[in-house]
């Protein structure tokens, strides 16, 4: 249990009972907001944790890792789930392409900037780090996919073609060509998965994982592992339940806007435990870990937890599409390319790693001049 309790960020936990409190006792929603936007933090850490330790400890590379596909975006899942039950299909969406922006500019560039300097005899240099630039374009790839998938139905809304239907009608039509093409992309999640897990493990293996002996020893047992997935994911949910109910009185209570907390604050949320464990790996010279584990989350929100949010809405009755609209289209296009001509040479440098931190600085920026009534 030393995740739990030794860990300084867990510091962070005291804010859900707060939070809790806050929330019964009506303090305001902005005082709502921000503790268990607080309290999301180290609950995420933990979370990401227990799914470790679970892989490790049932000895089988294939269950393990597609533990750690599935479990390893559940914050935002259950973020998802609760901002969908709501009606809040724009912050939904907003989440959702936040937590790709964050990924694959924000963490992808500190973690290279962080690992592109070193200190050698009291003076800051630069070097350059390698990583596996077909694992990292593999991931590109089906990135590139998916946002192929949110494009055309965007287009499609703007078609010439489609302002011969009434509007209400014209929704129907945008609504069915998402929920078709969210079971597309499922299945290309699920091949993608076996691509990575069963065929062509070795593509995705980095040099450092081959020259360790590979062995990772669970501290906790299966059972107990279990356990703390359990109780965590339901504070994670509850904490998230309180957090979306309060999100109309922040908006009235300081002025921010719902496309600034759905693309930009809410992503922080699901992404502070990769955030920190993708700089820290580049730091320690693991950098297709690194790699891995943002791109990889940027490509498995897209490929898995987009379209299971469109699913989801459908079975509850909520129209969840794919149309993110044609200026948030253009943003994760223009983010997607940018990364790309960053990764593809399989090497990285701190100039790099600050452009794109500059992109997602852009990035926010723009939203958080965007008017509230732009949708």
């Amino acid at each position: 249990m030393n995740i739990v309790i030794l860990d300084p960020v867990c510091i962070l936990l005291l804010a859900w009972p707060v939070g809790l409190a806050s929330y019964m006792l009506e303090w305001g929603d902005a005082w709502t907001f921000s503790l268990n936007f607080l309290a999301m933090i180290p609950l995420a850490k933990i979370l990401g944790d227990a799914t470790e330790e679970l892989a490790a400890g049932l000895n089988n590379d294939t269950v393990g890792g597609l533990l750690n596909a599935t479990f390893g975006n559940a914050v935002e899942m259950i973020l998802t789930v609760s901002t969908l039950r709501a009606g809040q299909l724009d912050v939904v969406k907003g989440t959702l392409l936040g937590s790709i922006l964050s990924n694959l500019l924000l963490v992808l560039g500190m973690s290279f900037f962080a690992g592109g300097l070193t200190r050698f005899e009291g003076k800051i240099l630069g070097k350059e780090q390698r990583f596996s630039e077909e694992a990292a374009l593999t991931n590109m790839t089906m990135l590139f996919l998916a946002t192929s998938a949110f494009a055309l139905p965007t287009v499609l809304f703007s078609a010439d073609c489609m302002d011969q239907f009434p509007a209400d009608e014209r929704h129907e039509i945008i609504l069915k060509v998402s929920r078709w093409c969210s079971i597309y992309i499922l299945f290309a999640y699920a091949a993608f998965l076996l691509f990575q897990l069963y065929t062509h493990v070795d593509v995705f293996k980095g040099e450092e994982e081959d020259d360790d002996d590979g062995e990772e020893h669970a501290s906790l047992t299966p059972r107990c592992a279990t356990l703390l997935l359990f109780c965590t994911t339901c504070l994670v949910a509850t904490s998230s339940e309180w957090l979306v109910r309060s999100i109309d009185g922040l908006v009235e209570d300081w002025g921010v806007g719902k496309c600034f907390i759905g693309i930009i604050l809410l992503p922080i949320v699901g992404n502070a435990c990769e955030h920190v464990g993708a700089i820290r790996m580049a730091v320690a010279e693991k950098v297709d870990i690194t790699v891995g584990i943002a791109i990889g989350s940027s490509t498995q929100v897209a490929l898995f937890v987009v379209p299971f949010s469109v699913v989801v809405g459908w079975a509850i009755g909520q129209p969840m599409d794919l149309a993110f609209g044609s200026m948030n289209t253009t943003v994760l296009i223009f983010a997607v390319l940018i990364a790309f001509s960053i990764i593809t040479d399989g090497a990285s440098n701190w100039l790099e790693g600050f452009m794109l931190m500059v992109a997602y600085a852009v990035v926010a920026t723009l939203f958080w001049f965007v008017p509230e009534d732009a949708h």
